[in-house]
């Protein structure tokens, strides 16, 4: 049985058309979560966040992570816990933005704060604190990795 070219054209054609619909349908129903919902204004306001980075260096070592069986500890130590102190820790989940959280900074008198991270999935967090110390803001992000 001889096939024309005719035939094989259109066999060709239909193929093509049927991959094109395919991963239009593939790619419409991927999630695809952005870094930041307002990420223009973000890249506007960068300056500052460059600011905050360099006037976090000289707290990079008083702020201390660890992770324990009953949760995330976090040990703020030194210059930090002197003065008007205060912000918010954001866990961050780049795989998921609907996971992301945040949580207000509470020193306690020791300046020791707990958060429970046993409903976290697992797999790397990035831990951004935002704060607040003597009128000047300050960023510093630490990454945590939960098994």
């Amino acid at each position: 049985m001889k096939i024309s070219w005719g035939i094989i054209v259109m066999l060709g054609f239909s193929l093509f058309a049927a991959g094109i619909i395919a991963m239009v349908a593939v790619s419409m129903t991927k999630n695809i979560d952005l870094v930041s919902d307002n990420y223009y204004e973000k890249g506007i306001k960068y300056q500052d966040q460059i600011d905050m980075n360099k006037n976090s260096a000289e707290f990079s070592d008083k702020i201390k992570t660890e992770l324990k069986d009953s949760g995330l500890l976090i040990e703020y130590s030194g210059d930090l816990l002197k003065g008007n102190f205060s912000g918010e820790i954001k866990f961050y989940r780049s795989s998921d933005a609907k996971k992301d959280f945040k949580v207000n900074i509470e020193t306690g008198d020791k300046g020791i704060q707990h958060i429970p991270v046993m409903n976290l999935e697992k797999g790397l967090w990035k831990v951004q604190f935002s704060f607040k110390k003597d009128n000047k803001n300050y960023f510093l992000e630490k990454s945590i990795f939960i098994n």
